[in-house]
């Protein structure tokens, strides 16, 4: 599977990344840290898959109802944490977006729609990592039986037709407009009889 070799890519690009002024310190290192989390964890889930040892954990207690806003007081993670969907997109543009095809080629892989079905802790491991990247949250999502993985919508591309360029006679030499009608009234170019 390919998800570590994309998630660790995406992990050497965010100090660049926080040096070009992009992103702040802080959340350079928090996006770290969760990224390196999710690469452990979906490491972990794909020896289990691979082995048969998993086992399908269902519910979970979230994470809202067990953190207290309090003014200033909350975790780092809140203060800093970006909520809008594609928000690392939206800092480091086209970088991170490559990184975001990547992924999302990854999870279209049969391996990882497989693990994907069989695990609901799959998907609660990557969620955040897509919404950061702007992925699709529906590639998550437990494909039913007899359902295939979702194609990506294909563009029509109108070809681009080039205008055939001027030839050019690099034997001569261009002159600004009017100053061959002046040289040849003034006697310029005629030969001489002799």
């Amino acid at each position: 599977m390919n998800l570590s070799v994309v998630i660790l890519a995406l992990r050497r690009e965010l100090g660049g990344w926080g040096l070009r002024g992009f992103l702040s310190t802080a959340l350079v290192l928090l996006v770290y840290r969760r990224l390196g989390g999710v690469c452990r964890e979906m490491e972990g889930l794909a020896a289990r898959f691979r082995a048969g040892t998993l086992r399908r954990v269902v519910g979970r207690a979230s994470v809202a109802a067990r953190v207290v806003v309090e003014g200033d007081r909350r975790p780092l993670v809140e203060r800093v944490w970006p909520g809008r969907f594609g928000w690392l997109v939206r800092a480091a543009s086209w970088q991170a977006a490559g990184y975001g095809c990547q992924l999302e080629a990854v999870l279209r892989q049969p391996e990882m729609v497989a693990l994907l079905a069989a695990s609901p802790q799959a998907a609660r491991v990557l969620r955040p990592v897509c919404r950061m990247l702007a992925i699709d949250p529906a590639l998550l999502r437990p494909l039913l039986p007899g359902e295939v993985a979702p194609v990506a919508p294909v563009r029509e591309v109108k070809p681009r037709v080039r205008k055939p360029r001027p030839k050019v006679d690099w034997g001569r030499i261009p002159l600004p407009r009017g100053v061959l009608a002046a040289a040849r009234r003034q006697g310029f170019g005629k030969v001489p009889r002799g």
